[in-house]
């Protein structure tokens, strides 16, 4: 058997040789402009990576298991835990929807309980549940309680309180971020002695899922997280409390949004930054992991279109898998606009179990690592994270740096040039501002606040989560509901001339209109603009859209557009730059293009339609 290198025969090609090759080949066209990707994070990333990149990077020998755990606590293998979240409405029904889910696959359970919690309760609640195998999660309105409900019922049922698992949530400062009221730390100190019963229970959640759900970067998500968890290690241990307990006692509690790569990074960057801290507190390192539960993120999910909802929480499962996270709660598609049902709960569990059980994630611990794309990715935004926990650390902490309102300034100015790029369709929202799907109508009541919007002027005092597609949305509703009392707006496609440019505009013209509601008329072409003009006189269209080049819009914009002004709402798809002037000082004022706000665009058509009454 040959013991040949396999690529010994083949020179080695530098980046310089490279990137020399990837120019000529863009035939002028500026690298930069054409391949560097900006990222919202504040830093660039480039077409391809090499393992030149690594050399820099200290900690690629760290094993798994092994400190700083940037490639996780697990040695071997990557199991996680499939989290059932259960609103507990009745208790009958809720024990019901346990037990379906634990059948289904779930391995976790967490409940919502608003009202006070009994002991009573809890053992209906919990019945044939085995509490020494399923983690118990609860949000519930007294937490001081629940510890010593949960150790009476490990003694009746005959548990051993040490092997019982799960949390109870209590994360002072989201009152501080949700509702700009003040924290009390005290709650959480008590709790935490309450919970020395239950030796394995989390009894302290860092929630930085809302920095994420309010619109915030991954590096704010990050940062602004780290600094929560470190004002409540400072907190416990100047009560004198050790630093080694308490972070055993704590949770990180993340969304996991659709930008893939950066996603996974973000763990493992995470789990690095959060061991520094602790050995920085004396905790040793072997005790300086992470506990990280991730939840779909809520900005990117939509009402229209809400099967793609599905691959959105796919492909954000995959990204915690891969980047090593303890537990996942994935959320059913349709619970954006409704009350989720058990089918959808069913989906989102076996999301994971085919994660599981046929694409085998759990095989691998930290498959990610050596990546040169994703560990380069992991590095910078520990540095990037670092640098703005260091700021916030340099205000006197997170809580005094929410108070100046620099959290949230920093929060709105990322979420409002996310929003600016769904406006102008920088930032695609499959099924909302691209790709609509024009056959899709709501007539059922939904409540207003399945658009919430980010409302501006509250956004200094608190965090507000909100959904990303919500603006379009409402638009789109709006034609909806006007659709059930008039005829639905429609849109003439007047296809003229060069085939390849009248069908591209055409192209971006249903795109465009039909992120409203409206209904799309296509046409193959016109033989002549008698055709066209004929044709759109009978179909009687709202708008007619002129889609040909801008060579014969010079001839034929004006004709079309004396001949059907009367009639229609007449738009010219494209804006030549040599014939604007003229056609304005004619009268025609409507252009569509790339580049436009979309979204103001469409309110204003809707305005010139009466929509918007």
């Amino acid at each position: 058997m040959s013991k040949e290198k396999l690529f010994g025969e083949f020179f080695p090609v530098s980046t310089e040789t490279w990137k020399a090759k990837i120019k000529a080949d863009l035939k002028g066209a500026d690298y930069d402009k054409k391949l560097v990707w900006h990222t919202d994070e504040g830093f660039d990333i480039q077409p391809f990576y090499r393992q030149d990149d690594l050399a820099p990077l200290n900690y690629l020998q760290a094993l798994p298991g092994k400190f700083p755990f940037i490639r996780g606590k697990k040695v071997k293998e990557n199991h996680w835990k499939i989290n059932q979240f259960i609103r507990v409405e009745t208790v009958e029904k809720a024990h019901q929807e346990a037990l379906y889910a634990l059948a289904g696959g779930a391995n976790s359970l967490a409940f919502d309980i608003n009202v006070e919690v009994t002991f009573q309760l809890l053992e209906n609640l919990l019945a044939d549940v085995d509490g020494e195998n399923i983690p118990l999660n609860f949000r519930v309105p007294n937490p001081l309680d629940l510890p010593a409900l949960l150790l009476k019922l490990a003694k009746q049922r005959d548990w051993n309180p040490a092997k019982l698992t799960g949390s109870i949530f209590c994360d002072p400062l989201s009152q501080l971020n949700l509702e700009a009221k003040g924290s009390d730390y005290s709650q959480m100190e008590r709790l935490f002695n309450e919970c020395f019963c239950l030796p394995a229970f989390h009894c302290i959640t860092v929630d930085g899922g809302v920095f994420n759900n309010s619109g915030g970067s991954t590096v704010s998500e990050m940062a602004f997280t780290l600094s929560v968890a470190n004002a409540y290690m400072l907190y416990m241990t100047e009560k004198n409390y050790d630093a080694g307990l308490v972070a055993e006692k704590m949770r990180f509690s993340f969304a996991v949004g659709s930008n893939y790569f950066m996603e996974m990074a973000k763990f493992r960057a995470l789990r690095f930054l959060w061991a520094k801290i602790l050995t920085a507190y004396g905790v040793p390192e072997d005790k300086a992991g992470t506990y990280l539960h991730a939840i779909n993120a809520q900005g990117n999910k939509t009402v229209y279109d809400p099967y793609v909802n599905m691959l959105r929480t796919t492909t954000e499962t995959m990204s915690a898998v891969l980047g090593g996270v303890d537990v996942i709660t994935v959320l059913p598609f349709d619970g954006v606009f409704e009350v989720p049902d058990e089918k959808a709960k069913r989906v989102a569990r076996n999301q994971q179990l085919i994660l599981k059980e046929e694409s085998f994630f759990d095989k691998v611990a930290d498959p990610a690592s050596g990546s040169y794309y994703i560990e380069t990715l992991t590095d910078k935004l520990i540095h990037q994270a670092w640098n703005l926990f260091l700021e916030v650390d340099e205000k006197g902490g997170y809580e005094i740096a929410f108070r100046q309102g620099f959290i949230q300034e920093r929060i709105q100015r990322e979420a409002n040039k996310k929003d600016l790029d769904i406006a102008s369709r920088k930032r695609s929202i499959l099924g909302v501002n691209q790709f609509p799907n024009t056959n899709e109508f709501i007539e059922k009541e939904l409540p207003a606040e399945t658009f919430f919007m980010l409302k501006q002027e509250e956004a200094l005092e608190r965090l507000q989560p909100y959904r990303y597609a919500a603006p379009f949305e409402a638009l789109r509703y709006r034609t909806d509901q006007y659709a059930e009392k008039n005829s639905r707006p429609k849109v003439c496609l007047f296809t003229y001339g060069n085939m390849a440019m009248r069908r591209a505009r055409a192209q971006f013209t249903g795109n465009f209109f039909g992120c409203a509601g409206y209904e799309i008329i296509d046409h193959p072409g016109f033989n002549s603009l008698a055709d066209g003009i004929a044709a759109a006189k009978k179909e009687k269209p709202e708008i007619v859209v002129l889609c040909s080049s801008d060579e014969e819009y010079a001839e034929i914009a004006l004709p079309v557009f004396e001949s059907l002004k009367k009639e229609s709402l007449v738009v010219l798809a494209g804006y030549p730059k040599t014939l604007v002037e003229k056609l304005k000082a004619a009268g025609m004022q409507n252009f569509i293009h790339a580049g436009a706000n979309v979204l103001e665009e469409l309110k204003r058509y809707q305005k010139l339609l009466g929509i918007d009454r």
